[in-house]
């Protein structure tokens, strides 16, 4: 097992569960597969990171009988890391700052969540279940990564709404920017100075 990979795997992951605990306590909207995990968790009224666990292993499934190369030990550890982290990470007073504060410390969450998802993602050490899927779909169908992740996100927004996640602004700002955030971080992170210490490809 390739222990550097798995370290960066585990922290890219654990950061991306604090990003989401802060978007989730802000409450001013989320983005699309928390909104979706948000519904979910309230539907069956289970936590949010129980939620998460059961869309990705049900994600994971169909992904292992499509494409399961795209699969690996990274796939795994994400959820749980991410799931360990939203359930016990709480951050509900952000909800009750004016509004201008919340949007702020929204914008932090996803900033924070991003650079989580670009630390993951350097590690190629197994896409997260949503990644995989859209690679799946992108791979099967011959389309872009762009249109089938913005589809996704779409049709994950609409049904965390339908069953009962809280919309807002924060929901239409993940769709347009997440996208972009990611890159600039994978950018960022891949430049000489911080790359040495990311896990070498073989």
């Amino acid at each position: 097992m390739k222990l550097k990979k798995l370290l960066f795997v585990t922290l890219g992951s654990l950061i991306m569960g604090i990003g989401i605990s802060i978007t989730i306590g802000v409450n001013a909207g989320s983005d699309p597969m928390t909104l979706f995990w948000i519904g979910i968790a309230d539907h069956l009224h289970i936590t949010v990171g129980q939620a998460n666990l059961l869309v990705c292993a049900v994600l994971l499934v169909i992904v292992f009988f499509l494409d399961r190369h795209q699969i690996h030990i990274g796939s795994l550890i994400n959820p749980a890391a991410i799931a360990i982290v939203t359930d016990h990470l709480a951050f509900s007073d952000l909800a009750t700052w004016p509004f201008i504060f919340r949007i702020a410390w929204m914008i932090i969450g996803f900033a924070i969540l991003a650079f989580g998802i670009a630390l993951y993602a350097l590690a190629d050490y197994g896409k997260g279940a949503y990644e995989a899927l859209v690679f799946t779909v992108c791979e099967r169908g011959h389309l872009t990564v762009g249109v089938v992740r913005t589809l996704c996100d779409v049709i994950l927004a609409i049904t965390g709404i339908g069953l009962g996640a809280p919309a807002a602004i924060g929901t239409l700002l993940a769709i347009l920017c997440m996208g972009s955030g990611i890159q600039l971080f994978i950018k960022l992170l891949s430049c000489h100075a911080i790359h040495r210490f990311l896990p070498a490809e073989n």
